[in-house]
This record gives structure tokens, sequence and C-alpha cells, in this order.
């Protein structure tokens, strides 16, 4: 992450606001509209992620968070509680919502694991500085308000033969990867910790965000119903809009 700020030429790339391992914008804005922030799934890293921002309009920004044990902060241990991810990555996004390089609200988006952690960063940002996010897009995940509890298995807890069933018929992983055992030695683990992290996860007793929410969901995505994504109407207390696409979990 280029650590220069470009100043005194407006057309000059400016370098990432916020310096932290916890965040990368490939593509800077000299002067960005607006920022989104993009919270990637179970398993899943920051550079596939990356490639949006060439997909948004010219006027806005693309951050990625980026979790630990993964890509370059492999060497660091996983987090394995939404606190735990929660609390640093609110703290690598608040100078984009109270510094002197400030865009208007974010915009959060997350996928799967990543709706959850998008979300209940979006608690802990407007319990600071309320406003400071003005919407949450949410992605195959069901809402907080639905209660799944002894509806599923637990997937963390699997053999590993069987937590392999599940990745591959999750979709979103390249069918050559199970083939490679070594990459499978990396990945079991990291994508474990997070079924391990979203299973134990226990939303607020009082859900209600009063932030814009758009819901994401598949037709066809065998992990979370159509009805429980487009539940997160009942969790914002603004305005809310859906999308169904078809395919499965990685629509």
């Amino acid at each position: 992450m280029n650590g220069d700020t470009a100043r005194g030429d407006p057309a000059a790339p400016r370098a990432a606001v916020v310096t932290s391992p916890w965040l990368r914008c490939r593509h800077p804005h000299p002067a960005p509209r607006y920022r989104v922030v993009v919270f990637p799934h179970a398993g899943g890293t920051a550079n596939p992620y990356c490639t949006w921002a060439r997909g948004l309009p010219p006027d806005g920004e693309s951050w990625v968070v980026r979790y630990p044990g993964r890509e370059d902060r492999l060497a660091e241990p996983l987090v394995g509680t939404m606190d735990g991810l929660v609390e640093p990555i609110t703290d690598a996004l608040l100078p984009m919502v109270t510094g002197p390089d400030t865009a208007g609200p974010l915009v959060l988006f997350g996928h799967s694991m990543g709706a959850s952690v998008a979300y209940e960063t979006a608690r802990s940002l407007h319990a600071l500085v309320p406003g400071s996010v003005g919407l949450l897009v949410v992605s195959a995940r069901m809402a907080p308000v639905v209660d799944d509890r002894g509806d599923r298995p637990v997937v963390h807890r699997l053999p590993r033969d069987a937590f392999v069933d599940v990745l591959r018929a999750h979709g979103g992983t390249d069918e050559a990867v199970f083939d490679h055992a070594e990459l499978m030695d990396l990945l079991v683990p990291i994508v474990r910790n997070d079924y391990r992290l979203i299973e134990t996860y226990r939303p607020p007793a009082d859900p209600a965000l009063p932030v814009d929410i758009v819901a994401f969901a598949a037709a066809d995505d065998q992990t979370v119903a159509v009805p429980d994504v487009l539940a997160w109407a009942a969790v914002t207390t603004a305005g809310f809009s859906h999308a169904v696409f078809p395919g499965s979990h990685f629509y």
C-alpha cells in the first residue's frame, strides 16, 4: 500500500487514505465522491475483490477488508470471533469518516460471512459516528432476525473429508484446488476458522440499524433460503430494497 500522499495536484493519484493491514485500495481516486468497502466471504481474500474497482463509476473508490491469516498476512493468527474482526476493522475505517479526506457516508458490501461482518461493522461505526454508513449491501446471508440454531449442521466441526465436501458443494473454489494437497492443507484451517466464527456468532438482541439496506439473494442457493435473505428488511429502520439473481451461493 502506497504510503505517500499526493498534495497540490488534484489530478495526481492520491495514496490510500488509510495505511492499515486491514484494508487495501489498489486504485486510489484523487477526490472520490463515495467509497465502497468490501467484506469477503468465509475463506475469502482481498485480491479477487480488488478487481471490482474497475466496474465502479469513475468518481468512486473501492476498498477491500483484509482478514488475517491469508495472502501477505499469512503469518498472522486467524481471528475466531466476530468482535475480534469488527473492532480493528472499525478502527481502520474511522479515519475515512472523521479525517480530512472523508468522502461522505461509506457503502459497506459483504458476501456470505462478510455480510454479517459488514453489518456488525456498520453498527460499530454508527455508534461512534452516527451517519458514517450510508448503505449496507448484504449478499447471500440470512438476516440477524432469523434464528437458525438447531436447524443446520455445525459445519466447522465436521471431519476433514466431510468439510471438504461442503466446500465443494458451495462452489466458489476452483475445482483444481481440491486436487492440490498442499493448497488444501493451507485452505482448510482458514475456512474452518471462518465457519467457526460465523456459526458461533450471535446477533444482538436488538438488531435494528438506521441505515439503508440492499439485500442480494441467489435463487438456487442451497446454503441460505431467499426469504431468509430478504428478512433483512426487518433489520433496517431506513430504506430497504433487494434483488434475486439466478445461480447458487456464488451467483
